[in-house]
């Protein structure tokens, strides 16, 4: 296993609303930022959160156009990815969502390319069979029909449902929607998230105990916040490497 791989196996132990409070504690972005819309949910996924690095394409569904070499390139880069990948694809039409550009079949050929999962303003289809073979995905909608299901650009920065990806981005998603995770933090969210985790439980507990008190409850929700803080303020933040 490389050093991507462990690293985003790391990350895959922590729920997506988690990991986004972990972030917010390190102030790097907007906590209005950072996250896919709606537009963009889970349809597809297993008990385990999806993580990966981004691959990125566009595409259309409602008119003709021929996309081999688009298509070439995005098997291309998917094989050529470091660690497990997350499919990006925005649907660049008026409406998107018309036509399907994955179902089973290209299913099938990502994943044996190392891709696990796939994320979209657009449609999906073959939903029983993907979900067979653990394929996540995050999309907008189903479609019966791949219609006229083309590329357009493969290898660009997108933004999907307000998240702003560009390719080689880590992503973290689960039946709460998709997270981007900043490069720098890769490998300095977990202690965070372990002290979020064991902080909230500690307050759950309270909230379940003779000391429960509501004049407190201003206090013990602050002592969460206080140790996400803690726990990120000696961490050495560092971009994820390429293995």
């Amino acid at each position: 296993m490389s050093d991507v791989d462990e690293l985003l196996e790391r990350l895959a132990v922590y729920d997506s609303p988690t990991l986004s409070n972990a972030i917010e504690a390190f102030g790097v972005r907007s906590q209005a930022e950072g996250f896919a819309g709606p537009s963009c949910a889970r349809l597809v996924g297993g008990p385990a959160p999806t993580v990966g690095r981004a691959v990125t394409a566009t595409m259309g569904s409602r008119a003709p156009r021929s996309d081999a070499a688009q298509r070439a390139a995005l098997y291309e880069q998917v094989r050529d990815t470091d660690g497990p990948v997350v499919l990006v694809v925005v649907d660049i039409d008026e409406e998107p969502g018309h036509g399907a550009f994955l179902g089973e079949m290209q299913a099938t050929l990502f994943s044996k390319l190392g891709a696990v999962g796939i994320a979209t303003n657009g449609a999906i289809r073959d939903l029983e069979q993907l979900r067979a073979m653990g394929f996540a995905a995050f999309a907008g909608g189903v479609s019966v029909s791949h219609a006229y299901a083309h590329l357009v650009e493969v290898g660009v920065p997108v933004e999907l449902a307000g998240l702003r990806v560009a390719p080689g981005d880590v992503l973290h998603g689960d039946e709460h929607g998709l997270l981007g995770v900043p490069a720098g933090l890769v490998d300095a969210l977990s202690p965070v998230a372990d002290a979020i985790v064991e902080a909230e439980r500690a307050v759950l507990a309270w909230v379940t105990s003779a000391d429960f008190a509501a004049g407190e409850i201003l206090e013990r929700l602050a002592t969460v916040r206080s140790a996400a803080a803690s726990a990120a303020a000696p961490a050495s933040a560092a971009p994820l490497r390429a293995g």
